[in-house]
């Protein structure tokens, strides 16, 4: 198995992880003081979704060649733009967790009233999800961007069969969010994802071998992108 495909294999472990944990008992235990938190949240915050940058952060090191193409100016910039995604994707979350952990128990879903209900949903549902999307955005453009200036000729050699299936797994990861969410950011997420990924996708698709990510985002997207907009549409 070739390195990428061992990341893309330790991403579906990890959203496979997130989404175990999300159907725990841990939703229901209150940290102290206070009831500030669920165990939940901390667990997101501080181990699940910090998982979920270090893998993008180990491809940025595979698609840049061991970092050897930020040495260039052009490079640089692609640096700065996966550090301002992570930074986003990160405060994204917090605020997210934050929102949903006080939203969730202290507020009614269904029925709130009131302007600290209302906000408190908002930035779960909008805020913070909309800076978490962003800052996925971010990350993996710069990823399919590096990669479209370094192909991987090794990579010409390995299996798609681990590929298709990561794909497969992270696309109903998508599907979960944009399809099924309550609030769209993640459909706009992933048709943003989608437009993107393809594009750079078409440009390589006669030696798709060399482009491991590229592959695997479009790929993702437009399976998850295309079931979720079916979900949207007649469900």
């Amino acid at each position: 198995m070739s390195r990428m495909n061992l990341l893309f294999t330790l991403t579906s472990l990890s959203v496979v992880l997130v989404a175990v944990e999300r159907f725990s008992f841990t939703t229901k235990v209150l940290l102290r003081p206070y009831g500030f938190l669920r165990l939940h949240e901390l667990l997101q915050m501080t181990t699940l979704i910090l998982v979920t940058v270090g893998i993008p952060a180990l491809m940025f090191r595979e698609v840049s060649r061991d970092f050897s193409a930020l040495r260039s100016r052009e490079g640089k910039w692609l640096f700065l733009l996966f550090v301002t995604g992570v930074y986003f994707y990160a405060t994204g979350n917090g605020l997210h967790e934050v929102a949903s952990a006080t939203f969730s128990e202290y507020c009614d879903p269904n029925a709130f009233t009131g302007d600290l209900c209302g906000g408190l949903f908002f930035n779960d549902f909008y805020t913070g999800n909309a800076m978490f999307f962003v800052g996925a955005l971010l990350m993996n453009t710069s990823l399919l961007i590096t990669e479209s200036r370094n192909p991987d000729e090794s990579s010409a050699r390995s299996s798609q069969a681990a590929l298709v299936v990561n794909a497969a797994v992270y696309a109903v990861t998508v599907l979960a969010y944009a399809g099924f969410d309550r609030a769209p950011v993640g459909l706009v997420y992933s048709a943003g994802m989608f437009l993107i990924a393809s594009a750079f996708f078409l440009k390589v698709r006669r030696q798709y071998r060399k482009f491991p990510f590229t592959t695997y985002c479009a790929l993702v997207y437009a399976l998850g992108g295309s079931a979720s907009i079916a979900v949207r549409i007649f469900a």
